[in-house]
């Protein structure tokens, strides 16, 4: 073990606070300092706020108490790091106290996106990021008695809230810029489907639109958009991405990168004293190298405990980022690893894609749900370097982890063909079914033509 006494780390989500427990755990002589904001408290399982705005959860049940901290003697100060001066090794406090470290973490996290529209401002319009900002949109729904909802951004976590407002009988509108739902994720014709039952569900879409402002009087009244159409609003919610909380590691002369702060496979900054995770580092892709963001939680909880080993004395590499993610929409179930179709042809990759259907139960059991999975292959080298799964049943898209693991080792076509996945008739696909296995073999056949 190092010679490390005392740590400092500045954020309190994912990645600060399991940095932090992680060394409490191997070490727990160990002196550790969290400070966060001021109306902080216990760990957040942010995963939550969508369900939180809409009345499905409360917030306690949401956070972890700040007894997970303090029982294992972590301090914990609410106050605002303001300032970190690396040559002394400390960082200072808005109310002047000064922190003294051997190593630093940083988890400041991110910020929304809030793009720079006319009427932005307006009361009723909103962004969705903490426990406070769920509260804050509940008691809106509640207080205006909100019958129609605009939501801007047709991601994972805009999906989640058009299903969970309209679950809640209001009337939603779901805006997206781009052509299709989730398309960073999922291809169009992954998404064909989950659009017409979005649609059947009562979600208005309106794809390949943009938003040009946002009116109202004393609160948001409705939006225009760039085709001239003007809907009727009585809340706005914006999901537009978020930015890293980048500014105390740059005032702080740490090497920042595109995306947010730069950092090598140790999850070290520039600064070797200094180490940061979460939203706030960019990421380098697995399968294109490029440096991309990684803004997922599991990205963070990792990253916090490969930390805390390497400020031990371990030497433990951050692995190369494949963005694995899942989603739901009323019985719609979605999921998806590595890069989609329309990313790969993008970066020059050319590529084998093969599809196959199943069902979540063997053929002759009743309750039995279809899914499909999409598979994307790295034409030369025969490679996995992407997979999506809509599933009308919950279980199945847990694969989407099976295929992230097989980008993560390489796999490539052939080794998918004999791929064993455990069979039981009310867990499982039919043996002869597992559709994994059957997309490889479609690819295998693709792959096989393309050389006579």
């Amino acid at each position: 073990m190092s010679e490390v006494k005392n740590v400092v780390v500045i954020g309190c989500s994912g990645c600060g606070a399991l940095a932090a427990l992680a060394m409490k755990k191997l070490k727990p002589s160990l002196k550790v300092t969290i400070i966060r904001e001021p109306e902080e408290k216990g760990l957040l399982t942010r995963c939550a706020t969508p369900y939180i705005c809409c009345g499905d959860v409360m917030v306690d049940p949401s956070y972890k108490n700040d007894s997970i901290f303090t029982e294992k003697g972590i301090l914990l100060v609410n106050e605002t790091a303001v300032k970190i001066d690396r040559g002394k090794k400390a960082v200072t406090t808005a109310d002047g106290t000064i922190y003294a470290y051997d190593k630093l973490v940083l988890a400041t996290g991110a910020k929304p996106v809030i793009p720079p529209l006319p009427g932005v401002d307006l009361p009723g319009v909103f962004t969705l990021r903490t426990s406070d900002d769920a509260i804050a949109i509940l008691h809106w729904i509640n207080s205006r008695r909100v019958r129609n909802t605009v939501l801007l951004g047709a991601g994972a976590i805009g999906i989640e809230k058009a299903y969970l407002l309209s679950r809640q009988g209001v009337n939603v509108t779901l805006v997206e810029m781009r052509g299709h739902i989730m398309p960073s994720v999922l291809d169009q014709d992954m998404t064909e489907e989950v659009q017409a039952y979005m649609e059947k569900k009562g979600i208005q879409l309106k794809l390949n639109q943009k938003v040009t402002a946002i009116e109202g009087k004393d609160s948001v009244e409705c939006v225009i958009l760039a085709s001239g159409e003007t809907i009727s609003a009585d809340m706005v919610v914006i999901s537009a991405g978020a930015l890293s909380n980048s500014e105390l590691a740059e005032n702080a002369g740490l090497e920042m990168g595109k995306h947010g702060l730069k950092v090598n496979r140790n999850l070290q900054t520039s600064d070797p004293a200094i180490y940061a995770g979460g939203d706030l580092i960019e990421y380098q892709s697995h399968v294109t190298g490029k440096l991309i963001l990684g803004q997922l939680r599991p990205n963070a909880v990792i990253g916090g405990r490969v930390i805390a080993k390497n400020i031990l004395g371990f030497d433990i590499t951050f692995p190369p980022l494949i963005n694995s993610f899942c989603t739901k929409f009323f019985d719609k179930s979605i999921a998806g690893a590595g890069v989609t179709e329309m990313e790969a042809q993008k970066e020059g990759i050319e590529i084998i894609t093969a599809k196959q259907e199943s069902t979540s139960k063997h053929s002759m059991m009743r309750g039995r749900k279809p899914y499909v999975v999409k598979l994307i292959f790295d034409k030369q080298n025969r490679t996995l370097i992407g997979g999506q799964i809509v599933s009308d049943a919950e279980g199945p898209v847990k694969s989407i982890d099976v295929i992230a693991l097989a980008i993560r080792c390489g796999l490539n076509v052939l080794d998918l063909t004999t791929l064993r996945c455990a069979g039981q008739p009310e867990l499982s696909a039919d043996p002869g079914k597992e559709p994994i296995a059957l997309a490889a073999e479609s690819a295998f056949d693709k792959f096989e033509k393309e050389k006579k």
